[in-house]
């Protein structure tokens, strides 16, 4: 009986956004075996390589409260990023730590979420988002910051955060294969998302 209604289930659509610049990137293989875990289960994953995209930074000027046609009037690649955010079930965020937080292209995308902020009648409300981050740094309290603004942007935003992977310790592209079990849980991650 379990068994037939983890079958039953409707598939999520994940939406995958890769921070790095690396193509190869140790928070990208994380990514990559989140996505692995997830279909699996039979859930529809979908990456976006922000870094590849041409995302201008948010410049607050607020026309996205006056129009009802487009959630932001910047023309760039946002344009077709912005059905994707609203179609997924799960938005994952991936990224290397630069300087204790986000890389700057996913900031940059983060950033033009405002105009999808719960009081907007777009809004991106009842998601559920996943952190996965890889750093140089060997102490785990380098994710602290980023932890933290993570929070504060799910709080915002009406999401429920569904889990994270943070390791430390992987400097070099390719490290994150021999630390621990960084893969497996990431990938263990994919699939209990429900």
């Amino acid at each position: 009986m379990e068994k037939d209604s983890v079958m039953a289930r409707k598939p999520l659509n994940v939406l995958v956004l890769l921070g790095s610049s690396r193509e190869d990137g140790n928070s990208t293989r994380l990514a990559f075996a989140l996505a692995d875990g997830a279909s699996a289960r039979g859930h529809v994953v979908q990456s976006l390589r922000v870094p590849a995209l041409d995302i201008a930074p948010c410049n607050g000027c607020n026309a996205c409260l006056k129009t009802a046609t487009a959630p932001c009037i910047i023309p760039d690649d946002m344009e077709a990023v912005y059905p994707l955010l609203r179609a997924a079930d799960v938005l994952v965020f991936a990224t290397p730590l630069h300087f204790f937080s986000w890389s700057t292209p996913l900031k940059a995308l983060i950033d033009r979420l405002y105009c999808l902020a719960p009081n907007r009648k777009r809004n991106l409300k009842g998601k559920r988002s996943v952190l996965l981050a890889a750093a140089a740094d060997d102490r785990p309290a380098v994710f602290a910051g980023l932890k933290s603004t993570y929070r504060l942007i799910t709080d915002y935003m009406g999401w429920k955060p569904a889990g994270e992977v943070l390791v430390p310790g992987v400097a070099e592209e390719g490290d994150i294969a021999h630390a621990g079990r960084a893969l497996s849980r990431a990938q263990a991650l994919g699939a209990r998302l429900a």
